[in-house]
């Protein structure tokens, strides 16, 4: 059960058409995971590139398909891409900023990931270092960490202890840790979140997370960490009742000793996480996914009950880095927009202080929330900071 949270790497072969899988001599190509979405592709004699090969075949429209591999297919798959050509060499020209990955030995130089250290200044004894860009710093520094952390994993209490993160970049930094959860190091029983002092309650495993060993002394600052947060967010799954088709659940924020759960675009107490039944379980969720959680609450029930009504408003927000931040508050509204009821395509005009608009954009680069014929009128209103048809784009 925790076997692949302790691995160093997950490694995969890669099959054009998915044809003649059982033998990994007809693979296309070799990679290894070392988290979710954080894969490489081995080019040949040691060096690894990061790739989207494996997300790529795992897209619906692929024909592609790959399996993970044992140590002795590891083993000759690798054999196999050497033989397939010279030393490919990877130019790092332009790569400052970001300061140093430090390595043991010149021959590690070629595998980023065999740095030990990233470092801001070189001291004497780095022997053997590589410049960093800014982009690549919180990342390599996570992939240290983790795996450093896997290496010298070791249970405390009659458990494996893992922090949770949402990205790998954030893993060097135990602050960061969003969840804390754990599971039984005899590989039976089921995995648990710390959701309080003294209570684990039924977690599930984090197959969507980074998820880093830690120690006692870790485990301690960790459990700190969740008692002192401002804010932490839950999922709270009915086992596997349903209701019109979807899996029941409930969103929780919990900020100091206050919990509540969305309601439409606000929020109302629960006390949910009070009274947890068998065959519940919970899940700690970062800000990001949480805010994403309750966009997709929202969605799906703004779109049920607004279902038939004589027009298809949408409200349409800016798509950045705190995506669904803001999607919840309707006086962050960029504009308005009808959908057309064409079956085919997405189609849309646009509300302008002229009355509605056609416009060829279909909002892909935007995020849309269905709204009530009332709250259309409302924000139709004539606004000073409107943007027009033109704005789009920008």
């Amino acid at each position: 059960m925790f076997e692949p949270y302790l691995a160093a790497y997950h490694y995969y072969a890669l099959f054009e058409d998915g044809r003649g899988m059982s033998d990994v001599g007809n693979a296309e190509d070799l990679y290894r995971r070392i988290a979710p979405h954080e894969e490489q592709e081995y080019t040949g004699h040691g060096v690894w590139v990061s790739s989207d090969g494996l997300s790529r075949a795992g897209e619906r429209d692929s024909d592609d398909a790959y399996r993970e591999v044992s140590a002795t297919e590891l083993e000759r798959l690798g054999q196999l891409v050497d033989d397939r050509g010279p030393l490919r060499e990877v130019r790092r020209d332009g790569f400052e900023g970001g300061g140093f990955a430090v390595f043991r030995h010149e021959a590690d130089m070629v595998d980023l990931h065999s740095a030990y250290a990233v470092v801001d200044e070189l001291l004497p004894e780095h022997r053997f270092a590589l410049p960093l860009a800014s982009f690549e710093r919180d990342v390599l520094a996570g992939i240290v960490a983790l795996l450093a952390a896997r290496r010298r994993a070791e249970p405390v209490d009659g458990h494996y202890c893992f922090a949770a993160f949402e990205r790998l970049g954030d893993v060097a930094d135990l602050d960061r840790a969003h969840a804390l959860i754990r599971c039984s190091s005899s590989g039976d029983g089921e995995w648990e979140i710390y959701l309080q002092e003294g209570v684990w309650v039924r977690g599930e495993q984090p197959r969507h997370d980074v998820v880093l060993p830690i120690g006692r002394d870790d485990l301690e600052r960790t459990i700190r960490g969740r008692e002192t947060a401002e804010a932490r967010y839950f999922d709270v799954w009915h086992g596997f009742a349903t209701e019109d088709g979807r899996y029941l659940h409930d969103l929780v924020r919990r900020t100091g000793s206050s919990d509540d759960t969305p309601d439409d675009l606000g929020w109302r107490h629960t006390d949910v996480l009070t009274r947890l039944e068998p065959g519940w379980w919970v899940v700690e969720l970062g800000e990001r996914n949480f805010r994403g959680a309750r966009y997709v609450a929202a969605l799906t029930e703004r779109s049920r009950r607004f279902h038939g009504q004589p027009h298809d408003y949408r409200a349409v927000f800016r798509k950045d880095d705190r995506v669904y931040s803001n999607v919840c508050d309707l006086g962050n509204v960029l504009f308005l927009a009808k959908r057309l009821p064409n079956p085919y395509e997405l189609e849309y005009e646009l509300w302008t202080p002229d009355g509605w608009q056609p416009t060829s954009t279909m909002l892909l680069e935007y995020t849309t929330l269905p709204i009530s014929e009332e709250e259309f009128q409302r924000l139709a209103a004539p606004r000073q900071d409107e943007p027009g048809v033109d704005d789009l784009g920008r």
